[in-house]
């Protein structure tokens, strides 16, 4: 039988088909559960419904939080002698939106570590740190600390899994946005409003946050002696840029720690627990809370802004390395080169100049 030229060609492409099929169904086995693992956890995760969070913007929780920060950083944060009023139309400074809509659970909703379980991956993955996120401030729609009522709608978008099989970790991306809500309002006209499915259109959200959490399992025995062994050991360093515009050196307390624990309804025993922090995660003292860093970047970088007639419009930060209780740090800030005033670059340097947090912000005409 005589086989011409295209037959040959649609044999070869129909063999190639069949040989790539083959090597999908002969996948390592490893690689099959890697990807088992991810299937699931993705459809697990992003599925759930979790509640609408109320709040009411009242001025109290931005006070206290003000009143928090103001011996760290006294020039950008003088300690009010007063509340202000609900009826004033203040607008909430940039990054206070973290001490409103708490997580709403029961103590039995919470993990050995104080975490809550709403987007915990469930075990063996039973640590968690706060690796980093994004938030927007729609100028059309800014907060105002009068005392309205205001709803946050959390969303799980994405889940990776990654890390080799065993040694896995599971990073959930959460998104929340806040908005203004009326009492009575319908929460399925609440959700048209201000949940949108693009990611990139804001709706009548007023904070678009992206919240990147990392799951990990619980450390070994040989790991956290190996982790406690070092404690005081110096590690590779990434280094911190330059010539920072403006920098502002402290050195958090352990009542820093509790008091924004306890504004943010924050159980996490990492914050305010060293023997836990050493002896089960293996760190060396307490760690600083992510949201926390995040604050300090937001509140020094708009005093700074100020002075030249901007605001934030957004951040997106990344930490690095841990920072720790009673170890000075340096909140540092700097226009990016060719961006004029529009882009800035945004870091916290630990002990010895080490980088731990870098992000970048994003200002316009205040």
């Amino acid at each position: 039988m005589r086989v011409s030229a295209l037959d040959l060609r649609w044999m070869r492409r129909l063999l190639s088909s069949w040989q790539q099929q083959q090597q999908q169904w002969v996948l390592p086995a490893t690689r099959r559960a890697c990807s088992s693992l991810s299937d699931r956890l993705y459809r697990d995760l992003t599925s759930r419904q979790l509640p609408l969070t109320f709040d009411y913007m009242h001025p109290q929780s931005s006070y206290l939080l003000s009143l928090t920060l103001a011996d760290l950083l006294p020039t950008l944060t003088p300690a009010p002698n007063d509340l202000p009023s609900a009826r004033s139309t203040s607008r909430m400074p940039a990054g206070h939106h973290l001490v409103y809509f708490p997580p709403q659970v029961t103590l039995s909703q919470l993990l050995p570590d104080g975490t809550d379980t709403l987007h915990a991956p469930g075990s063996p993955f039973d640590r968690r740190l706060w690796a980093g996120g994004s938030v927007r401030f729609p100028a059309s729609n800014a907060l105002t600390l009068n005392g309205s009522r205001a709803v946050c709608i959390e969303t799980i978008r994405d889940v990776i899994v990654k890390g080799r099989p065993g040694d896995e970790k599971i990073l959930v991306r959460i998104e929340r946005r806040i908005g203004t809500a009326q009492e009575g309002e319908d929460n399925r006209n609440i959700r048209e409003r201000i949940w949108k499915e693009i990611e990139d259109e804001t709706g009548q959200a007023s904070v678009i946050e992206t919240r990147n959490l990392l799951f990990m399992r619980e450390k070994t025995t040989e790991q956290l002696n190996h982790d406690k062994a070092s404690f005081d050991m110096e590690t590779r360093a990434i280094r911190s840029p330059s010539d920072p515009r403006f920098l502002h050196k402290l050195i958090p307390s352990n009542a820093l720690l509790f008091r924004f624990s306890a504004l943010t309804f924050n159980a996490h025993s990492i914050h305010i627990d060293k023997a836990y922090a050493q002896n089960v995660e293996g760190y060396r003292n307490l760690l600083i809370h992510g949201p926390l860093t995040l604050t300090l970047l937001l509140t020094a970088l708009e005093d700074y802004l100020s002075k030249l007639g901007l605001t934030t419009t957004g951040i997106e930060y990344r930490n690095i390395t841990p920072l720790y209780v009673e170890e000075e740090l340096a909140v540092c800030g700097k226009p990016k080169p060719g961006r004029g005033h529009a882009a800035w670059d945004v870091w916290i340097e630990g002990r010895d100049g080490r980088l731990a947090v870098r992000g970048t912000a994003q200002t316009s005409p205040a």
